[in-house]
């Protein structure tokens, strides 16, 4: 009888990290997915623009989730093959960085651009050699209407690093 005992012990202990992490996981999505309907619903009454606030509401759910991966590799004793994959991961990152740094740079500056509101939709700007009405600005590109009637799309990162002169703001 008691040699059944330990063997119950035995397994429970070998099970138990299991049980915890798969509750944690489950509690988690729940905790995950509550905390994302209310950074969706704090957001929504700002006025950032919605690809802004997609990106900010993506962020935070993959930050929470870095952290319950974190969690899930200690419980299992799987810091040992975890650290050398955060590892790479982030010089895969850092390349992947480098290889887009124009798009992020657009995106950054289009993040800035639509904070900031120095110019809106239907005010008229020159900037990089190019003057015209604003028809769109989104993350990362502003659309222009020259004077003949041409759309001129420009990246957000140059233009913020070039800069722009305000004209007219049309009312």
């Amino acid at each position: 009888m008691q040699d059944t005992t330990l063997y119950l012990t035995d397994i429970f202990q070998v099970v138990e990290p299991y049980l915890k992490v798969i509750l944690v996981i489950v509690v988690a999505f729940f905790v995950i997915s509550l905390i994302k309907r209310i950074v969706r619903r704090f957001l929504d009454v700002t006025c950032l623009p919605l690809d802004v606030r997609n990106i900010l509401r993506r962020i935070v759910v993959y930050v929470l989730w870095l952290f319950v991966l974190m969690y899930v590799s200690i419980a299992l004793r799987l810091e040992e093959i975890f650290m050398p994959l955060i590892g790479a991961s982030v010089l895969v990152g850092a390349a992947v960085a480098l290889a887009v740094k124009d798009a992020l740079s657009d995106a950054v500056a289009g993040i800035f651009l639509l904070l900031d509101r120095h110019f809106n939709i239907g005010d008229e700007i020159e900037t990089m050699n190019r003057r015209g009405e604003i028809i769109d600005v989104t993350l990362r590109k502003t659309r222009l209407k020259t004077g003949d009637g041409t759309i001129v799309v420009l990246p957000n990162g140059k233009i913020d690093s070039s800069g722009w002169i305000l004209h007219k703001e049309k009312t």
